[in-house]
């Protein structure tokens, strides 16, 4: 079935190994403590992606607030795309590229590996659009997600429920990128420069899109910000690869290059930015550190590889 939960064995070890060291290293956790719930926000209008695997027992959609610009929203049950606003003239087909946010699984960044990205990215002139993808269904209640963060960020706990989450989220991508070409004349996209940009938790759904390599769901170009970098697993044609993450990450600094010794060994093209420090979640945060040069190299690839003007 096209739409059905993809089988990775290589993608589900990695992301055991992934998730095993989040819960290791899960703490500290003390912004869970500073997390307010909100009244879910005006959205763009979004385009339903297929679900031939729903999930069991959802609960119902909410968002919450981790500090005045960072949104998250949780229980997301129906995967959605949103095409941004801005970006090259309407009538001109242009480049896209499907942003996929992190946050373990639970909950979805959509301010800062989002809205605050998409509009970074759109003059550049590509077609942005954001994958909202289904989440682990937490309590029904603010509480019960609040004790579901601190179970992750402050006990490490978790990854059992992280791991079996992992495959719906690759479904909805893998979703996104097919829709985006089936789409492609109406939102004007040109269909052969399709590519996925994943911060954390949507870096590692990248990687499961990528390694799960469906011949209509396989991304032109691909970025992983603060993801896994530890892999053997590489598709056959690997698309050109970005990929960055900070020395200090609390997640992933424990994990070695293999995945970019790998692409590298393929022959593919891949560009690694390791920086000294910027800590995780650097997306559209400046910390002082070279970490908050990352969109602009990412910036500069784009252009390097003819995929923007």
């Amino acid at each position: 079935m096209r739409n059905a939960l993809p089988r990775m064995a290589g993608f589900v070890a990695g992301v055991s190994a992934c998730l095993a060291a989040l819960g290791a290293q899960a703490a500290p956790g003390d912004w869970v403590n500073g997390v307010l719930a909100i009244p879910a926000p005006k959205e763009p209008p979004a385009f339903a992606l297929p679900v031939a695997t729903p999930l069991a027992n959802p609960a119902r959609e909410a968002w919450a607030q981790q500090d005045p610009k960072q949104r998250l929203v949780y229980n997301v049950s129906k995967p959605t795309l949103t095409l941004m606003p801005g970006g090259p003239a309407a009538d001109q087909d242009a480049p896209a590229v499907i942003l996929v946010p992190g946050g373990g699984f639970q909950f979805l960044a959509m301010d800062n590996e989002g809205y605050d990205v998409a509009k970074r990215l759109a003059p550049l002139g590509v077609r942005v659009f954001i994958l909202k993808y289904r989440t682990i269904p937490l309590p029904d209640s603010f509480d019960g997600f609040k004790g579901a963060l601190a179970g992750t960020f402050q006990r490490g706990e978790g990854a059992a429920d992280r791991d079996r989450q992992a495959p719906y989220a690759v479904a909805d991508a893998q979703a996104a990128v097919r829709a985006v070409r089936d789409h492609a004349r109406e939102w004007h996209v040109d269909a052969k420069r399709v590519g996925v940009l994943g911060f954390s938790a949507g870096a590692m759904t990248v990687l499961g899109v990528l390694q799960a390599n469906a011949s209509d769901a396989r991304p032109d170009f691909a970025g992983m910000i603060y993801g896994p970098t530890q892999s053997s697993v590489v598709p056959p044609n690997a698309p050109p690869l970005f990929a960055a993450l900070a020395a200090d990450d609390r997640f992933f600094r424990s994990q070695d290059f293999s995945l970019i010794q790998n692409w590298r060994a393929s022959g593919a093209s891949v560009e690694l930015h390791l920086y000294s420090a910027g800590g995780h979640g650097f997306a559209s945060q400046p910390h002082g550190t070279t970490s908050d040069a990352w969109f602009d190299q990412y910036a500069l690839w784009l252009k390097a590889m003819k995929l923007t003007p």
